[in-house]
């Protein structure tokens, strides 16, 4: 069996072979990044041809990079290849996106397409960067991709994504394939999440936090004080049901339709309708003049003629209370209005 001709030392030992003689400097992560790409192609079988996307084709010796490489880094490299076993031109684009690292690649006569979207700092050690391989005391160049074993998981990364899709069924001595499952969790592969499940909406208020709770009642209870209008005798046991008093045709402060909130105040201290207690909440503005809702007397003694409102406050007319709508409009005696 041949020796993994992609392996992290034979990577590493053949990428300063591939940079320009007279610049042989990693500028940023990017350029360690798009560097290694490139020298994983070379490794494969692919031609450099191009270091743009549509301009003539060229011929590189040895696959080195021209000096100019690298001149839209760190945010934009492109690289033009062929290969003897296809026909077809490939265009690989190395994009920085924020944090992140874009991998782009397309055979331009059959729009096949292929991405690889990595975490930069995932692969590449910022502080390494701008490093300059031809300095010989230099620190070695595996620290610019933290180490060997992340070297080997973004060249699994490359093969699968990029690899496999453009040329599938590569034939090189020492080239395998990469299925998926012998990825490692490291490349950091999003899980694979189950579709978002729509949820129901929620009423702005449920029933029970605006009605109070009734008690239960048996349904043969209802309506039975139109048939028996004579009080019940108070020596009597307790029904096993509440008293069913106020069901009757007769609306009065005790009918169900109201809740138990008119014979007292509701839950919280709140009114019958959760607000305060004759309006349900927000049905009035603050200050707004309405006339109240709900039976039952009001408190208070009803104001009498020509003694003003006896309730006091500091309302239109002395009180809090509505006014009466009952008065005459002005003029109304002016038979020529």
């Amino acid at each position: 069996m041949s020796a993994n001709i992609l392996d992290a030392s034979a990577l590493l030992h053949t990428l300063p072979n591939v940079l320009p003689a007279k610049k042989k400097t990693l500028e940023s992560p990017h350029d360690g990044i798009a560097a290694l790409i490139h020298t994983v192609f070379t490794i494969v079988g692919f031609r450099l041809v191009g270091i743009d996307e549509s301009g003539p084709t060229r011929t590189y010796e040895d696959n080195v990079l021209p000096e100019e490489w690298n001149q839209h880094g760190p945010g934009n490299y492109a690289l033009r290849y062929r290969h003897e076993q296809s026909s077809l031109e490939f265009l690989v684009k190395v994009i920085k996106l924020g944090s992140r690292t874009l991998v782009n690649s397309i055979a331009i006569e059959t729009d096949k397409a292929a991405t690889l979207d990595i975490s930069t700092s995932d692969f590449t050690s910022p502080s390494f960067f701008p490093h300059n391989l031809s300095v010989s005391n230099s620190q070695p160049l595996v620290h610019g991709f933290i180490s060997s074993h992340r070297v080997n998981d973004f060249v699994s990364e490359l093969k699968l994504s990029t690899l496999q899709k453009l040329i599938p069924g590569l034939r090189k001595e020492g080239y395998t394939e990469q299925s998926d499952t012998n990825v490692g969790p490291s490349q950091g592969r999003a899980p694979e999440t189950s579709p978002a499940q729509p949820r129901p909406e929620q009423p702005p208020f449920a029933p029970q936090d605006i009605y109070p709770r009734m008690p239960p009642r048996s349904p043969l209870e209802i309506g039975r004080r139109d048939r028996d209008p004579f009080p019940s005798n108070p020596f009597a046991s307790p029904p096993l049901f509440p008293d069913s008093s106020g069901d009757g045709m007769f609306v009065g402060p005790s009918h169900p339709i109201f809740g138990s909130g008119m014979r007292g105040r509701g839950p919280g201290g709140l009114g019958p309708w959760g607000g305060d207690g004759f309006l349900p909440p927000l049905g009035a503005p603050p200050g707004a003049r309405f006339d109240p809702v709900g039976p039952g007397p009001f408190p208070g003694p009803l104001p009498l003629p020509g003694q003003g409102n006896p309730r006091g406050g500091n309302g239109p007319r002395g009180g809090q209370n509505p006014d009466n709508d009952e008065f005459m409009p002005p003029g109304y005696r002016d038979m020529f209005m």
